[in-house]
């Protein structure tokens, strides 16, 4: 029996992908949770940079083994990361007398967001209605 009611069509999240520091008055696009994975592995590496496999090892370890990111995955991201301008890149050696490796660093913008994302993630972390 139809009561003439409809309800209402569901929409996504209406959920802006940038944010305005306002502090410096910069707008940040806000970067996919995979990327941020990327860029926190990488700001706690040492010079000359991170090697794409260890970003890889440090995110599954980190997540005990539960997030993995395949190894096109993790270099099409990087490649991405670095078009955005948040990553460099150098070309060194590897340990051990190995083949060349490039290693990677953040970038001064790179730096700059995910500072900005560790502060609006803890700013939603302590936020109470």
């Amino acid at each position: 029996m139809a009561t003439g009611l409809q309800s209402p069509a569901r929409a996504g999240p209406n959920v802006s992908k940038s944010l305005k520091n306002e502090e410096t008055e910069t707008v940040y696009e806000f970067p996919p949770q995979s990327e941020l994975l990327v860029l926190w592995a990488i700001r706690n590496g040492s010079s000359p940079g991170v090697y794409g496999l260890d970003i890889q090892r440090a995110i599954e370890e980190s997540s005990s083994g539960n997030v993995n990111i395949s190894v096109g995955t993790l270099y099409s991201m990087l490649k991405r990361l670095r078009k955005k301008g948040y990553v460099t890149s150098v070309e060194g050696n590897a340990p051990a007398g190995g083949g060349k490796r490039q290693y990677y660093s953040l970038t001064d913008a790179g730096s700059e967001l995910v500072d900005f994302v560790d502060r609006f993630i803890h700013r939603l972390q302590c936020w109470h209605p």
